[in-house]
């Protein structure tokens, strides 16, 4: 958990709760904190520590009950520690992206969720969106642009308001939406502030969804959920402060809708190649379902989505955490 991402802090709520809910009598659970900077891996006394602490800085400071490892010892930890399986609970660049996964297949240790191609593809909108357009669905209305692109060319193709994204983040981090053009300057340099590749996406006023999806060859759909944020929009804020957005599950669309919208959140998962778990955004408007990205480690933290919808199904914390470590990658 945590690493080197602009998701850290989240990424430490969400290994929190997982080390809080996983079974201390079919798991020795070993709480590894990667640092902001990715150089410096930590393991945390679970007892005397971790379940009180909030940030990283508080790890640092309890040099007594925190080990800090060089950067050869990444290895050895996995190793003189008899890991058996991985949960991967990092967000973002590094952690979601096959970074760590590929880390992981060098020492051939399992761990939770998609493999690198599909982590890679998850996290960058371009190529998912290429490969949803290809398993015919639909997606919104979108371009590209570098730092070297004129900006006024997206109102050749654009209405306002649009939204301005990197190209390779998650939790909304950089996103932008842009109401005015001379809104768009801003949001071009917070996007790249994050990414060299920018997408200039169209704004479709509908009804947000989320699809949580379980499982390998055959995965299992949950409940869908409806977001209905109080901000303007979905953004960082308003994904883990209960109080800046309301989550309905299911969602109060018809079944018609939740069986299509169902079966789009399998296309786009496998369309990537997706193992153990995910979630799948999309937007609907007019009947019609837009799909707008999956993420390959979706929240684990008190508020996020997955463990609602698991809950509405029937399927408590500790059980979800016992379904993903049984799709493990071998």
């Amino acid at each position: 958990m945590g690493g080197k991402s602009a998701e850290h802090e989240i990424s430490l709520s969400s290994g929190r709760e997982v080390v809080r809910n996983l079974d201390s009598k079919q798991y020795n659970v070993l709480p590894i904190v990667i640092s902001k900077d990715g150089i410096s891996w930590q393991i945390v006394n679970k007892k005397q520590f971790f379940l009180d602490s909030p940030a990283t800085e508080k790890v640092k400071s309890q040099k007594s009950k925190v080990k800090s490892l060089s950067r050869l010892d990444h290895i050895s930890i996995i190793k003189k520690n008899k890991i058996g399986v991985v949960f991967i609970a990092l967000h973002g660049p590094n952690g979601e992206d096959g970074t760590i996964q590929g880390f992981l297949e060098l020492l051939r240790v399992p761990y939770t969720g998609s493999g690198v191609l599909a982590s890679a593809l998850g996290i960058d909108k371009i190529y998912s969106k290429k490969l949803f357009t290809q398993a015919g669905l639909d997606v919104p209305i979108y371009m590209l642009l570098s730092k070297k692109d004129f900006p006024h060319i997206v109102f050749k193709k654009l209405k306002t308001p649009f939204f301005v994204k990197p190209s390779n983040q998650g939790s909304s981090v950089g996103v932008s939406k842009v109401a005015k053009k001379s809104d768009l300057k801003k949001a071009l340099k917070l996007a790249f502030s994050y990414s060299g590749l920018v997408i200039v996406e169209e704004y479709i006023n509908g009804r947000e969804i989320t699809v949580p999806i379980l499982g390998n060859e055959n995965p299992l759909v949950l409940p869908v959920v409806e977001i209905v944020p109080k901000t303007d929009f979905f953004d960082y804020k308003a994904k883990y402060d209960e109080k800046l957005c309301e989550e309905i599950v299911p969602a109060r669309i018809n079944k018609k809708l939740t069986v299509d919208a169902q079966k789009a959140g399998i296309a786009a998962y496998q369309a990537l190649g997706c193992r153990g778990f995910g979630r799948v955004d999309m937007i609907i408007k007019n009947k019609k379902i837009y799909v707008l990205e999956v993420n390959t480690i979706p929240g684990l933290t008190p508020v996020s989505l997955f463990p609602k919808s698991a809950v509405s199904a029937g399927i408590s914390y500790p059980q979800l955490l016992e379904q993903i470590i049984e799709f493990a990658n071998p």
